[in-house]
């Protein structure tokens, strides 16, 4: 490769957790590996808090059947979450705690363990099946969650203006 090319291309190497590539092509990527069930999820590892010990969570009225209810650890609420495309599995040894824009998001988990440097070969998009130097991981993305689970539990309570037009105020 000439000079001049590679001058060109070394603004756009990417270091570290680099974008998901394509099919074919290979990345390290710090994740951490997660079971649910029988299936074993995968989340990079820079969108995961940390892992606390189960609790049930406390129930939340009118929510959709995705959200499990909440807990508070240290200060913060979690929400949790039920995993897309888990199966049914014995009870949940820990809650895999995610930072998000929205909050803090809680996923129910087996056995987890974080490896550095997985390899993985294909394409990461959430949901989808991957083969990794750990075995085949279904890849989950945090913000995918969230969008697929609605959001953050929203009250269902009409606004202040809609309350206050139908008390005639």
């Amino acid at each position: 490769m000439s000079e001049a090319l590679a001058q060109l291309q070394a603004p756009l190497a990417l270091q570290g957790d680099a974008p998901d590539k394509g099919p074919g092509e290979t990345a390290a990527l710090d994740l951490l590996l997660f079971d649910s069930g029988r299936v074993t999820f995968a989340l990079r590892a820079k969108q995961v808090e940390e892992v606390i010990a189960w609790r049930a969570p406390a129930p939340l009225p009118r929510v959709g059947p995705r959200v499990r209810g909440i807990l508070q650890d240290r200060g913060r609420i979690v929400v949790i979450v039920s995993v897309p495309l888990a199966e049914p599995a014995e009870a949940p040894l820990r809650i895999v705690v995610c930072r998000t824009a929205r909050g803090y998001l809680g996923l129910p988990a087996g056995k987890t363990r974080c490896v550095a440097a997985v390899e993985v070969f294909g394409e990461l998009s959430p949901d989808v099946v991957v083969d990794t130097s750990e075995g085949k991981v279904t890849f989950l993305d945090v913000t995918h969650l969230l969008d697929a689970a609605g959001g953050a539990p929203q009250p269902v309570a009409a606004p202040r203006e809609a309350r206050a037009a139908g008390s005639g105020r």
